[in-house]
């Protein structure tokens, strides 16, 4: 096991974000989460090969829409979360794991992790960040009789919003969902526990350790798009498809998530649900989720969140094909992408199945 120190938490944040995808909550976010687990005294980091195969392994998750905006996770919606699901389950919790890479959601279970000195596991349930709950499921939603518990912790005052919830994933999922949309932003979330065993089969092995190497080359490179894009080529695959500026923005928030498009330039034109899904020149399609695709803004080199794109920006689009990305087992199921069709009006099955 290593013991997270604060350079090793910030290189997986700036992985995170661009492993986002254009969703995976902000960097602000990670650093609150980054902070307090800090001051509870950080957390181990383990390799799947160190836990018992029969120990429980936790996900920690974000739900929520980015451009809500009204709601951010503190501290103690993640411990309240915890307290819920253990309140109400008999697990003992031997492991974390987060759901997805993401600027925020790389640390999700951090703050359970540290104040109560269980170790994160350096995977994934996805080594990139994807639109729905179930995504991040690790394939549990097809074992017929497998019940999940899900605590969730969010918003403040009027919109404050706790949940616990068991049952299917699916039907689960979608209240969590809710529970966002009614805290105007994002809540923490606990769910899924499975045995260590499951997760080495099914998640994205080693994703924590690929978000802080990532990590390490936008940060080195920080403030020259050039240099970033060519460190990132060189060592992870990544490609640049178009440079421009955007134009044709359209956001709109349906159910708990962002959905829209921009075009770069005239000729590029990407779609987003949370996350970018797919990339096109004149209909020509470059990119399909889940290959990477997302915005770097055109002088930084830093990655730019979905919600947070406007007219008139100038950015690159770039793409790191899915064979050059570590991917959870939901990826293989064909039927979750469906839902990403419905949403963005775009085919992604026939491009990947």
């Amino acid at each position: 096991m290593i013991h997270i120190t604060e350079e090793m938490g910030l290189n997986a944040l700036y992985g995170g974000w661009l492993l986002g995808g254009g969703g995976g909550g902000t960097l602000a976010g990670g650093k609150n989460v980054l902070k307090a687990a800090l001051e509870c005294g950080g957390f181990d980091i383990c390799t799947i090969d160190e836990l018992d195969p029969a120990v429980t392994v936790v996900t920690g998750s974000l739900v929520g829409s980015p451009s809500a905006g009204r709601s951010e996770i503190t501290p103690a919606h993640c411990v309240r979360a915890y307290e819920l699901f253990k309140k109400n389950t008999d697990c003992e919790i031997g492991a974390f794991i987060s759901n997805e890479a993401g600027a925020h959601s790389i640390t999700n279970g951090w703050i359970a992790a540290a104040a109560n000195k269980v170790p994160i596991i350096d995977a994934a349930c996805n080594g990139r960040a994807h639109p729905t709950g179930v995504m991040g499921a690790m394939s549990l939603d097809t074992i017929p009789d497998y019940r999940t518990a899900q605590s969730a912790c969010g918003g403040s005052g009027r919109t404050y919003v706790e949940l616990f919830t068991t049952g299917g994933i699916n039907q689960t999922s979608r209240l969590v969902r809710e529970s966002s949309v009614q805290c105007e932003g994002f809540v923490s979330v606990l769910r899924n526990p499975a045995c260590a065993a499951y997760v080495r089969e099914n998640a994205a092995i080693g994703a924590l350790t690929r978000c802080m190497e990532i990590g390490a080359v936008v940060r080195e490179n920080e403030g020259n798009a050039e240099k970033m894009t060519a460190a990132l080529s060189e060592k992870f695959g990544l490609q640049v498809l178009a440079k421009g500026e955007t134009n044709s923005f359209t956001l709109e928030c349906v159910g708990g998530f962002d959905v829209g498009s921009v075009k770069i330039g005239q000729d590029h034109t990407v779609t987003f649900w949370n996350e970018y899904l797919t990339a096109e020149e004149k209909g020509k399609r470059l990119g399909t989720f889940p290959d990477l695709v997302t915005l770097l803004d055109g002088e930084t080199g830093l990655p730019v969140c979905s919600a947070e794109v406007k007219d008139g920006m100038n950015v690159i689009l770039v793409s790191i094909p899915k064979d050059k990305l570590l991917l959870g087992s939901t990826m293989k199921q064909k039927e979750l992408f469906e839902a990403c069709e419905v949403a963005i009006g775009k085919a992604l099955i026939k491009y990947n199945f």
